[in-house]
């Protein structure tokens, strides 16, 4: 892939960010499909070169980096970049100033392929379980093996509304 793509992957990913109403990732992937640059540093470069399909539907290159800004804001790696998460006020050079001091981290955050825990699939749970109490009358009982930390789980305490 070229870096057209790569740019391309992160202006999507801005436009699907602030369709789900997460305005902060949409502007971080915004700054990033414009920022990014060679002489930015391994992280820009590993991006810029991305040997696979940049893309949300393929590698989800736009998740991963910004994964891995948001896990260094949550260890408290990189107070500058939480507290411009917190104000909602993040520019280029502190995202580039990150990718440098962080490289190491970062890199390693490229390597995986991002991992959602979306609970709005629990909607879908609940029509199926739903559905089968009525079908059968049974008790049911639910296992998650996977991404959502439980949270599926407790779709019983969940209600579904009319948009």
């Amino acid at each position: 892939m070229n870096e057209a793509a790569v740019r391309a992957a992160f202006r999507d990913q801005a436009r699907s960010c602030r369709d789900l109403g997460s305005p902060l990732t949409a502007r971080v992937c915004d700054l990033l499909a414009d920022c990014l640059r060679h002489d930015s540093g391994a992280v820009a470069r590993r991006v810029l070169d991305w040997r696979g399909d940049p893309s949300s539907s393929a590698d989800s290159v736009p998740l991963r980096l910004c994964g891995g800004l948001h896990a260094l804001v949550l260890r408290g790696a990189a107070p500058a970049l939480a507290r411009a998460y917190a104000s909602g006020r993040v520019d280029a050079a502190l995202l580039l100033s990150v990718l440098t001091a962080h490289e190491a981290c970062l890199l390693r955050w490229l390597d995986s392929p991002p991992q959602t825990n979306e609970v709005a699939r629990s909607a879908a749970i609940i029509a199926a379980a739903r559905f089968l109490a009525q079908r059968c009358g049974l008790p049911l009982r639910a296992l998650e093996l996977g991404a959502s930390a439980g949270l599926n789980l407790n779709f019983a305490h969940y209600h579904l509304r009319p948009a």
